[in-house]
């Protein structure tokens, strides 16, 4: 009967406490949280530098466009990993990354070279 207890208990915890915090004690990892949107009409990102703390980082890119759009990470010419090509849609991706400064850029191709880039500040 306990366990049927626990078990109901743990069901009704709100999803935020399972996520990202602490729960019974044990302290959980803090996600950063970096969001990244397509404009809806023209080959650009809404902002040209995105902040976020060194760590596990979600990346969270919005294309409400019609045209295919993704968002990679780099570091130099080392690609570090990023979404799927999406349209009207939104897409994440988890990564790890040190205090630095890194690329990100739409990789469809011609996109980047007409704008589609910016800079992720982690620290």
């Amino acid at each position: 009967m306990r366990k049927v207890l626990a078990l109901t208990a743990l069901a009704l915890l709100p999803a935020t406490l399972l996520a990202g915090q602490a729960v019974g004690g044990t302290a959980a990892k803090t996600v950063s949280i970096a969001r990244i949107t397509a404009l809806k009409n023209g080959l650009r990102f809404d902002k040209k530098v995105v902040h976020a703390k060194a760590g596990r980082i979600e990346i969270v890119f919005s294309n409400p466009s019609s045209v295919p759009h993704n968002v990679r990470i780099e570091s130099g010419e080392n690609e570090l990993g990023g979404t799927q090509v999406i349209t009207k849609k939104t897409a994440k991706v988890f990564l790890t990354l040190k205090p630095g400064r890194y690329n990100f850029y739409c990789s469809v191709p011609g996109h980047e070279d007409a704008g589609m880039k910016g800079t992720l500040i982690v620290s």
